[in-house]
């Protein structure tokens, strides 16, 4: 009973049911690929969360080891990020048709499976989703076909199996094998949610929703804690319970709480060695145990069992001990042990450690709900909900481990209590679980005391040369010189450092982050999380591409502020020659050279530096006009669009310039760009486009399908003509915003984030700005608050015709060099460019959406018809993974920027781009010369007001 497959051009025996991960491991395969840095990655999570077991299936990169079954015949091979060459995909996987339910249910476990079952007896249409091929989630995960074991299943089985089979007798419908990457609620209150999986992409509008997505580890950052050997306890205890395998060799378990004893049993008794247990606990509380036993005698006994197993295999249990360090080169040696009393430190060799300190909840479909969140003790994302799992979205409960830890008795009583209330939402009369309420609080009282058993000093924070982003490699050195730099929370950190931008989209470096911003002295709380992702994992380009129908214009917006809480000591001066208003690229820049030329200068921003349009933008640098900026979709005609190039041109050396004036590294490449037809019309308003660019100085030549090819390769072969310019590029914004601040703030300007403006005013020959921290008074403003800023000239009572439009982006996993150049589309929206991280960005003004308070939020239908653009231009594309969007409040005036005094206010200037960022250090630049004093230079005129008839 064996499947043959081959690792490497090796053949390998699996067994039925094997995961690839199960099968490498059985035999004695631990690498599995590298990053783009050449860190060997390996097994680590073994639930699909971390996405460090990426392997390439049959020429499919990026495929989970853990969660894909070994099929005969399958060519698998390591997968090294930096040599990565995606295949294409065949058409897109068919939509599914939609499916209208009364009850969506993600996640198939224990609370998961009972809320189904309470549901459907009152009568529900209920719809379980779980992207694992069978349920009974991480606790009741069931044997496979090919398990290796001897042993007869155990209780934890038994009651799995019995739970499946009830879940099937009453004919619950599953859709297994499926992730749900989003999920939003309708203006009709229904819940639209979309999943991906092996049979396409699918649309489920639910009338309520409960999620019970679980848990992950969060084993502490050490040294050493990504070398391949060192896995999570879960993980292991998947290969163990599931598969009847156990790594090869010597394996240390190091943790804090009860499933560290529970694996060691479990290995020793499949034959496995154990060389120790190291618990942070020392459990020498009688009074709490004396609590536990009372409050659930079978499940103490169980751990006394654990514990005598271990003895009986001569293994040592070492209560009151940490993992402080794992050795190796290649792979983990050995375990370097901490006393945690004394410090003491004692080194054990093996070949595996398996880790564990805690769970987190798998929040990230809650907070693309809007689900209130708070913070634990460790920094780490809770949902806000009542017993029964109800959150304050109507409709919506999350019950189980995805709204904290309490086990799997207590998720199934609250799976019980969830189902129930959803029923009675939806107007059905459930009878009552008989005990359900009680049992939930027996088993929340045992939760509490099992707790205290194993209470523990909290860990200190990682050693500086600790990696704490495992995806991108920053470790905790590169988080605190970004906090000394003055990032205050995780955002600025993440601009700062790439912390939290890899595949696992920052569930295992935030709460690191959190913990290093306390240190520093900063508060932490809910607000300063990440932006919720979508799509809540990473999915397959291919998955997602979805054709839409072209567009015009944008959609306007009146912005809100992100959620954030203001600072509130005194501003750091109260008098100044300028005060701007914007912490964009465009008054970072003109603050520079403001103050170069002398000026006393502060910056003032709602939120966090280049934190919108500056920061969440594309990183193009044009100097053709974009499609639709030109011909019939441009705003106004096109003409205005056109007269900027020349300033576009003399930008772009000025980055250059800056670049080199303040030995910083803005990624900047000017790689020329392509414009691509793929019909006789497209090259007709090419060819148009590239005359009129001519006439106002700019080189732009339209060339045949080989040039093209000769170019960028990878370009589709549909496309037959492009319009190339030499002089576009590429710059990564977070970087040069950065270094533009750091410069500023260095020639001696203030920048006072999280401080919003919230008034201004004219006094005597001056301006009054008032803060939550203070007034501010300048001699004169400078406006540069990007789709804000008609907030402020009506302050002045002048209107400022510049408004928000919501705008988004989206970036795949890293791949070999594909892309050389910037590339556009003639006829849709598009940008693509490689950046200097390998990634894939995709961009092209798709539009977003804006939250009821005026929040940008990405849109997945946006997302869709962005990725579908990118795939059929390069067709490679579709073989990559989406692995996080983001979306940012651009600026929307007449397709054209907009400087000089504000009407009525000539000691207060606007200065607000609509071209991306390519012309951010120009604006900045002559904003602050007028804001000076200064005259308009020629060819800025016909940007003013007066063409809005100010």
């Amino acid at each position: 009973m064996s499947v043959r497959f081959l690792w490497n051009g090796r053949p390998v025996e699996a067994r039925p049911g094997d995961s690839i991960a199960a099968a490498l491991t059985e035999a004695g395969e631990r690498q599995l690929g590298a990053d783009r840095a050449g860190r060997e990655r390996s097994l680590f999570c073994g639930m699909g969360v971390c996405q460090d077991c990426l392997v390439t299936i049959d020429g499919v990169p990026s495929r989970q080891a853990c969660m894909t079954v070994v099929a005969p015949g399958m060519d698998v091979r390591r997968q090294d990020d930096a040599a990565i060459v995606p295949r294409v995909l065949p058409e897109p996987r068919p939509r599914i048709a939609d499916a209208q339910i009364d009850l969506a249910i993600v996640g198939g476990g224990p609370a998961g499976l009972n809320a189904a079952l309470a549901a459907a007896a009152a009568g529900l249409s209920v719809l379980v989703i779980d992207e694992r091929g069978e349920t009974g989630g991480q606790y009741y995960k069931p044997r496979t076909t090919g398990y290796r074991g001897e042993a007869p299943p155990d209780a934890q089985h038994r009651r799995g199996s019995a739970l499946r089979a009830k879940a099937e007798a009453a004919g619950i419908a599953l859709r297994l094998g499926e992730m749900v990457w989003f999920a939003r609620r309708e203006t009709d209150g229904r819940f639209d949610i979309r999943t991906s999986g092996p049979r396409g992409i699918a649309r489920i509008l639910a009338r309520a929703l409960i999620i019970a997505t679980g848990a992950y580890e969060m084993p502490t950052p050490v040294p050493g804690w990504t070398l391949p050997g060192v896995m999570t306890i879960g993980a292991a205890q998947t290969l163990v319970r599931k598969y009847g395998t156990a790594p090869r060799g010597r394996i240390l378990i190091a943790g804090h709480g009860p499933l560290g004893l529970q694996l060691a049993a479990e290995i020793t008794r499949i034959g496995g060695t154990v060389a120790a247990v190291a618990e942070r606990a020392t459990l020498a509380d009688p009074l709490a145990l004396a609590r536990a036993t009372f409050a659930d005698p079978r499940l103490v006994a169980d751990g006394v069992a654990y514990a005598a197993g271990l003895m009986r295999h001569g293994a040592p249990l070492m209560r009151g001990w940490e993992l402080a360090a794992v050795e190796g080169e290649t792979q983990a040696e050995a375990a370097i042990l901490r006393r945690i009393k004394d410090g003491a430190r004692r080194r054990i060799a093996a070949d595996t450690i398996c880790i564990g300190e805690g769970f987190a909840p798998q929040t990230e479909l809650a907070r693309l709900l809007d689900v209130p969140m708070t913070l634990d003790p460790r920094g780490i994302a809770v949902p806000e909900r009542d017993q029964t799992g109800a959150t304050d979205i109507d409709g919506v409960w999350i019950i189980g481990d995805a709204g904290g830890l309490g086990g799997a008795r207590l998720a199934e009583a609250q799976g019980l209590l969830a189902g129930e209330a959803a029923a009675a939402r939806l107007g059905r009369t459930p009878a009552p679980a008989p005990g359900a309420t009680e049992r939930l609080h027996k088993a929340a009282a045992f939760q509490k005391q099992l707790w205290r058993l194993y209470d523990a000093p909290p860990r200190a924070a990682p050693e500086d040369e600790t990696v704490v982003c495992r995806c991108e490699g920053v470790h905790a050195s590169d988080v605190r010189e970004a906090i000394a730099a003055g990032a205050r929370d995780p955002g600025a950190i993440k601009r700062a450092t790439r912390l939290g931008m890899g595949r696992c989209q920052g569930r295992y470096c935030l709460a690191t982050a959190m913990r290093l911003l306390a240190e520093a002295g900063e508060k932490i709380s809910a607000d300063m999380l990440f932006a919720p992702q979508l799509p809540a994992k990473p999915v397959p380009v291919a998955a997602l591409a979805d054709e839409k129908a072209e567009w015009s214009g944008h959609r306007e917006s009146h912005p809100g502020a992100r959620p954030s809480s203001p600072r509130t000591e005194p501003l750091g001066a109260t008098r100044v020659d300028l005060a701007i208003i914007g912490a964009g690229i465009t008054g970072l820049s003109a603050a520079l050279f403001a103050a170069q030329k002398g000026a006393r200068v502060v910056v003032l921003d709602r939120g966090r530096i280049a934190a919108e349009a500056s920061g969440g933008n594309a990183g193009s640098l044009h100097l053709q006009l974009l499609s639709w900026d030109f011909g019939g979709k441009a705003v106004g005609g096109g003409d205005l669009q056109l007269r900027t190039l020349p300033l576009q041109q003399e930008s772009i050396a000025l980055w250059g310039a800056l670049e080199a004036e303040l030995g910083a590294d803005f990624e900047m490449a000017v790689t020329g760009g392509l414009m691509v037809a793929e019909s006789h019309d497209q090259i007709r308003f090419l060819e148009a486009k590239a005359a009129a660019e001519a006439r106002v100085g700019i080189t732009t030549e339209v060339i045949d399908a080989r040039r093209i090819r000769a170019i960028a390769p990878s370009i589709s072969e549909r496309m037959v003509a492009a319009a190339w310019c030499p002089g576009e590029g590429k710059i990564n914004p977070l970087a040069a915003s950065n270094a533009v601040a750091n410069a500023a703030r260095a020639a001696g300007v203030i920048i006072e984030e999280l401080t919003p403006a919230t008034g201004l005013m004219a006094e005597g020959d001056g301006y009054r700005i008032a803060t939550p921290r203070g007034t501010l008074l300048g001699d004169r403003v400078l406006i540069a608050a990007g789709g804000w800023s008609a907030a402020f000239g009506a302050m002045l009572g002048a209107p400022i015709p510049v408004r928000g439009a919501p705008l988004q982006m989206v970036v795949t996993e890293p791949t070999a060099p594909i892309l050389p150049c910037l590339v556009a589309h003639a006829d849709r929206h598009l940008t693509m460019k490689q950046t200097a991280d390998s990634t894939i960005l995709i961009g092209g003004a798709w539009t977003a959406r804006t939250s009821a308070a005026g929040q940008p939020l990405v849109l997945p239908e946006s997302l869709e018809g962005n990725v579908w653009v990118a795939a059929r231009t390069v067709p490679a594309v579709s073989g990559l993974r989406v692995v996080r969007s983001w979306a940012a409040m651009n600026i929307d005036i007449d397709g054209a920027p907009l400087i000089g005094a504000l009407p009525g206010h000539p000691r207060v200037t606007v200065a607000a781009t609509a071209n991306g960022f390519t012309l951010g250090p120009l604006m900045g630049r002559e904003a602050a010369h007028l804001a000076l004093g200064g005259n308009t230079r020629d060819g800025l005129e016909a940007f003013g007001f007066a063409r809005f008839g100010a």
